[in-house]
């Protein structure tokens, strides 16, 4: 079995979609058709919900899977995480998300 690696951040809630599109630039295979479905049953969850997406994506020319996570802990704020085979998406969502967190001055 594949090694899994992770990226993660809590996100206001207005930042989520703006970063998800962010990372359907990034790989083939996760785009504006997953971005709105998975934003839809964020907005249908409740505080303490989790819910799990997978999507087989391709990044840097190999098929992998990558799986989303968000766990409501507060209903303004909810936790992403990102979980895949590639170490190197992982670290480069990760480095994504420290650069969004940035440009919104957190």
């Amino acid at each position: 079995m594949s090694e899994i690696h992770e990226a993660s951040m809590n996100f206001d809630i207005e930042n989520v979609e703006p970063f998800l599109r962010r990372v359907a630039q990034l790989i083939d295979g996760f785009g504006s058709n997953e971005v709105a479905s998975v934003m839809s049953d964020i907005r249908k969850m409740n505080v303490d919900d989790e819910n799990d997406w997978m999507f087989a994506v391709t990044y840097d020319e190999r098929s992998i899977p990558l799986v989303l996570r968000v766990f409501m802990g507060d209903i303004d704020a909810p936790d992403l995480y990102f979980f895949t085979t590639s170490a190197e998406l992982a670290s480069r969502l990760q480095d994504e998300m420290g650069i969004f967190a940035e440009e919104q001055g957190k």
